[in-house]
């Protein structure tokens, strides 16, 4: 039997511009919006913002509920500004509410409470302003195969302002954001970033020191220099070696510079894209100076040979971003790799896309030494100086994790930490590792501290630039 269409009958499916949708949404509460301004809706301003101070009112609709530290901190910021808040008459609003633990010292973890005030407007009398303003979570909706990326969620927020008012409402969120705890941007949201700008948090050795410390300080002294010289006022950095030696824990060091924007993205997410690696430097280019940080280029491109799946971010992209196409001045690219002979050439090879190849090894001797006493300063005698010697090829974490581990038995025997502590630490340590390669050796899988072998080092990687600028 044939089926006739009837092609009179068709869907049609429509995306609402976001003023239309904002006016739909607000449509219920425009009389109330107008009376509470003093102004007509025509006579406003509305601003896309991420703050949502809707949060601080739902905190105080729920008085007395244990919060999550993240939003004390912005709580803490908005409160200052708040003089009072009101809700449209014969209104119930809706808030989100998650159950959460933190971390607390000796006891239990505590209970707390994450809140996010929902679609309900909610006017805000700010100090330093006229007029009140509207605080409002708008839905947005979008085919799945049209989700803009780095979109923060099904909604956005807004703020509707008096337009004499909008440059300080944008300078009072400014002053919000940067006394709340700092954020990194990655794809599609901001993490807590929680880091102080330390370089004692990490043992460098005097080489790594001058290559990476003392250029990265630098950088931000000689903008004038790069100018005059018609360079362009960008760096990139790519730290390479076996893991547990502080690659990410200097990244994150300069991540926390107190006039640097971080950035950053995951390119092993086999979801991410090209278009968002373009978008992610972009932003760098519009929030400078600013890190971008690049993990594991090693995994996440490795040479022709060693690839395993198929990846959206395509190499040529990478390249030509790490080339400078398109960003400005300001921009620092921050890149680790363990093993950098899976990494390709061009990456490698061509001045200019990385101007520090920095290796970060084993600590030697003196490192080693310097380590302990850094986390213990009484560490010293005979005792010491064998424990020293049995370290002999382990990494910065292993250090701490024998350290860790020689920290309990003490604690567990009511004393301080000492040098024999560590020793004992080392030989079970070394047992576990042996057991390690014993069962793995036994199931067909290989045990190698280090990917990379001395005498391969130097046909690996292009010998390191030291003083050269771009």
């Amino acid at each position: 039997m044939t089926m006739k269409t009837d092609n009179s009958l068709k869907l049609q499916v429509g995306l609402t511009p976001s003023v239309e949708l904002i006016r739909g949404s607000l449509e219920p509460y425009l009389p109330w919006i107008e009376k509470t301004m003093g102004i007509a809706f025509d006579q406003t301003l509305t601003l896309e913002l991420r703050s949502n101070p809707g949060d601080i009112v739902a905190e105080q609709l729920l008085k007395g509920l244990p919060l999550t530290s993240n939003l004390r901190a912005r709580k803490c910021s908005w409160d200052k500004l708040i003089e009072d808040w009101a809700l449209p008459m014969g209104m119930s609003p809706r808030i989100a509410v998650s159950l959460q633990r933190e971390r607390q010292s000796k006891a239990a973890p505590a209970a707390v409470w994450d809140i996010d005030w929902q679609e309900c407007p909610v006017a805000l009398h700010l100090k330093g302003l006229d007029r009140p303003v509207i605080s409002v979570k708008v839905p947005l909706a979008f085919p799945s195969s049209e989700v803009p990326p780095f979109h923060p969620g099904a909604f956005e927020h807004w703020f509707i302002t008096c337009r004499e008012d909008a440059a300080k409402l944008l300078g009072l969120v400014q002053q919000v954001g940067q006394e709340s705890q700092r954020c990194l941007e990655t794809a599609g949201r901001q993490t807590r970033f929680e880091c102080k700008y330390d370089w004692n948090t990490v043992v460098l050795e005097p080489t790594v020191r001058r290559l990476v410390r003392d250029d990265f300080e630098l950088f931000f002294e000689r903008e004038e220099w790069f100018h005059a010289h018609n360079l362009p006022y960008r760096r990139g950095y790519l730290f390479y070696g076996p893991p547990g030696n502080g690659k990410t824990q200097t990244v994150r060091i300069m991540a926390s510079h107190p006039h640097i924007k971080p950035f950053a993205i995951d390119l092993s997410d086999l979801e991410t894209e090209s278009g968002d690696l373009l978008r992610l430097f972009d932003m760098a280019s519009d929030s400078t100076p600013a890190l971008i940080i690049l993990e594991d280029l090693d995994r996440a491109f490795p040479t022709e040979g060693k690839q395993t799946r198929e990846r959206k971010v395509s190499f040529q992209t990478l390249l030509n971003c790490l080339d400078g196409v398109g960003s400005r001045d300001g921009v620092i690219v921050a890149a680790t790799a363990n093993n950098p002979t899976c990494l390709d050439s061009a990456i490698l090879k061509r001045p200019g896309r990385f101007d520090r190849v920095v290796r970060f090894s084993d600590p030697d001797t003196d490192l080693r030494r310097q380590y302990f006493r850094r986390l213990n300063p009484i560490l010293c005698g005979e005792q010491f100086e064998t424990a020293i010697k049995k370290t002999q090829g382990m990494s910065f974490a292993q250090l701490r994790e024998v350290y860790i581990l020689g920290a309990q038995c003490a604690f567990e025997h009511g004393q301080e930490i000492a040098a024999a502590d560590v020793i004992e630490a080392i030989d079970l340590h070394a047992a576990g590792v042996q057991e390690v390669k014993t069962s793995a050796g036994s199931s067909g899988f290989v045990h190698s501290r280090s990917l990379l072998t001395p005498q391969h080092e130097e046909e690996a990687v292009p010998e390191v630039n030291r003083m050269g600028e771009r």
